[in-house]
């Protein structure tokens, strides 16, 4: 019976409820170095892995249950929240990132990481060495569905962006010329980076200019966009969103989460990860606070 229970069915699935049977289903990513990665054995590895591992034992410990057994489970990043919806997943680690439209339809925990959107550009590229270098004639690579994409089409709106389901198939297109640069997330970046040191680089991503953007002002030297990551479950199950925080505390108070950040990522980038953009100390400040949904910037100036 417990284990018709954790069955998926037409509606959410409850985290802890499948805890407590024994048995989860986990949506990651499967194709980033360094976050969530299927090896050639079928085994997943990454710092999202991690995290999720170390929530799931220790939620379970605290409702006195022995560590459920995962099935990970692949997810789209233009599917996440219909995989939470629809009850296919208990929950999605799988660097997703919180904004105001999916807060609307899921409920998300965190965030447990920070970073910011950034380039990946060939090694031979020379003529690319900031965003404004992307001109009509270039083509950027984005993921289906991601902030990354929205950000670049509301931000440099006569760049030419062309979209993939996958990183990896972005990645793919850009190693055979079809594009000319990736957008998203630096330490997704870094994973790929790192993987072929000689064949990428890596580009900071900041406004070239004051940019005005639905009314607010963007400050020229500013990010494109700040990411922080959460772990997304079904809405409003405030229960599990609570249990997984104080999961994520105790990771980020006892050192695993930076160990973990720097086994998946290397020290070099968990460094820059760190001094950039905040590390255990602000994100245990930050955890359950998603306040940035709603803050705005400075209006912009009548014309």
């Amino acid at each position: 019976m417990a284990a018709l229970c954790a069955c998926s069915g037409p509606g959410p699935r409850s985290l802890l409820r499948s805890i407590d049977d024994g048995a989860v289903l986990i949506g990651v990513k499967a194709d980033q170095p360094g976050l969530g990665l299927r090896g050639t054995d079928g085994a997943y590895s990454g710092f999202d892995i991690d995290v999720a591992r170390y929530v799931l034992r220790a939620i379970a410990a605290a409702r006195g249950k022995g560590e459920p057994r995962i099935t990970w489970r692949e997810s789209p990043t233009s599917q996440r929240e219909d995989l939470i919806g629809k009850g296919e997943v208990d929950a999605i680690v799988a660097t997703y990132s919180i904004d105001g439209d999916r807060a609307d339809v899921v409920s998300f925990a965190g965030p447990y990481l920070t970073t910011r959107q950034g380039l990946l550009v060939r090694g031979d590229e020379a003529a690319v060495r900031t965003v404004s270098d992307l001109g009509k004639d270039r083509a950027l690579c984005a993921v289906t569905g991601s902030t990354s994409a929205r950000a670049v089409t509301a931000l440099l709106p006569g760049v030419r962006v062309t979209e993939r389901d996958t990183y990896s198939a972005c990645v793919d297109a850009l190693t055979r010329r079809i594009v000319d640069a990736v957008t998203t997330d630096e330490v997704i970046l870094a994973g790929f980076a790192a993987q072929r040191p000689s064949a990428f680089r890596l580009v900071d991503m900041t406004l070239p200019k004051d940019t005005c953007v639905g009314g607010r002002l963007r400050a020229a030297g500013g990010p494109f966009s700040v990411e922080r990551y959460g772990i997304g479950l079904a809405r409003g199950d405030d229960a599990a969103r609570d249990a997984i925080n104080a999961a994520l505390r105790g990771m980020l108070e006892s050192g695993e989460w930076e160990r973990a950040l720097r086994r998946s990522v290397g020290d070099q980038e968990a460094a820059r990860t760190v001094d950039r953009d905040g590390g255990p100390d602000r994100l245990v400040a930050g955890l359950g606070d998603l306040g940035f949904l709603t803050a705005t910037s400075a209006p912009c100036a009548a014309r």
